[in-house]
């Protein structure tokens, strides 16, 4: 009788333990995203190529004296870099995959983090966040100028007004 009663004890023990494991790594483990409430700004933009002026719209905002550009837009100026270009969101993974030539960018807005080459950033930790508002995932100008445009071009903002040279 003893005999049963301790392992009937020990199992309740393991399972509980078992559980209570699974709820902290679900809960260390969640994706957090950042909804933008505020106002947006329509700004055009303007890139010359090969003799070309090519226009289009990009929906932003600005917070904490940052700029913040949608992605989904952004993808035109890459369709004229790129005619090969893919992008595409998978909301149940929280991230966002453009598909390039030579490289595959996943930006990770459940957990601030934009995944490349084996390289990751975080972009949480200089107080920033990629922002979601209306199905379109808004990031800063510098993680834009710093990972998808290389470094290779810049985006100047002026006067609702955005141009990329």
């Amino acid at each position: 009788m003893k005999k049963l009663r301790y392992e009937r004890v020990l199992l309740v023990g393991v399972i509980l333990c078992l559980l209570i494991g699974m709820i902290g790594y679900m809960y260390c483990h969640r994706s957090r995203y950042y909804e933008y409430q505020g106002a947006m700004t329509t700004y055009i933009g303007t890139y010359h190529k090969d003799e070309k002026i090519y226009t289009f719209d990009f929906k932003g905002f600005q917070k904490d004296d940052q700029y913040y550009l949608s992605l989904n837009d952004l993808y035109n100026w890459f369709v004229i870099q790129d005619q090969n270009a893919k992008v595409y969101v998978d909301y149940g993974k929280h991230t966002m995959v453009y598909q390039l030539h030579d490289v595959t960018y996943h930006i990770d807005f459940g957990r601030d983090e934009i995944r490349y080459n084996g390289n990751c950033i975080n972009v949480s930790k200089n107080n920033q966040h990629i922002y979601i508002s209306h199905k379109n995932i808004y990031l800063s100008v510098y993680y834009i100028e710093k990972t998808l445009l290389k470094n290779e071009n810049q985006i100047k903002i002026e006067n609702k007004t955005a141009i990329i040279s």
